[in-house]
């Protein structure tokens, strides 16, 4: 059996949808919901990003998000979600990786790093809460505080993971995401791994 990712389809509408609402709302990130069923997209609805700093993070609106339930009265489903990133590229970040609490949906990223080359990928970005020793992951990997309190180490495919993480290995496929959250005193009070594998996108 081929461990290569399924091939995620979309429609040139979804596709120039998503790319005229990035662009309508650079530099601020925008973001929506991809209505469609299992892989394939069929239409991408227009969110409202209601996180505190719309130039470096979304948050979709609950309003677009219940709409899920309108996709699945008619047969279809919420099968994913949209974002932009107006001056990066399409990968995930960490934060983007903290706030994917769909696990069941593709995580689609529009970059317009390069206006006259818009580009769209997807993700599947899977939490996986596996108990690590903070205390001496704090230590000994390379943490960056990506926004306050937010801290995450990024573990590439292909490379070996840092010792306090080799056992992780069997469990986890990378790359992953290692995310904590501190509060005010810099205790933790959340953690998660993330797991990302990406799919490719044909636009048909």
């Amino acid at each position: 059996m081929s461990d290569t990712p399924e091939i995620v389809r979309m429609s040139r509408a979804v596709y120039e949808a998503i790319v005229a609402h990035a662009r309508a709302g650079k530099p601020e990130e925008v973001c929506g919901v991809i209505r469609g069923r299992g892989l394939m997209a069929m239409e991408a609805v227009r969110g409202r990003n209601i996180a505190a700093d719309r130039i470096e993070n979304y948050e979709v609106d609950p309003q677009t998000l219940l709409l899920q339930f309108d996709f699945e009265d008619q047969g279809d489903e919420m099968m994913g979600i949209y974002h932009s990133h107006p001056v990066s590229e399409a990968y995930p970040s960490a934060t983007d990786a903290w706030n994917a609490h769909y696990p069941d949906c593709i995580y689609f990223i529009c970059s317009l790093e390069h206006d006259d080359r818009p580009v769209i990928r997807s993700f599947r970005l899977t939490p996986h809460w596996i108990d690590v020793d903070l205390v001496r992951l704090r230590r000994e990997v390379p943490f960056t505080e990506t926004r306050p309190h937010l801290f995450a180490y990024y573990h590439k495919a292909g490379s070996a993971p840092p010792p306090p993480l080799a056992p992780l290995a069997s469990l986890v496929p990378a790359p992953f995401y290692v995310d904590f959250y501190t509060d005010d005193r810099g205790e933790v009070v959340d953690s998660r791994i993330v797991s990302v594998v990406e799919h490719p996108v044909k636009v048909d």
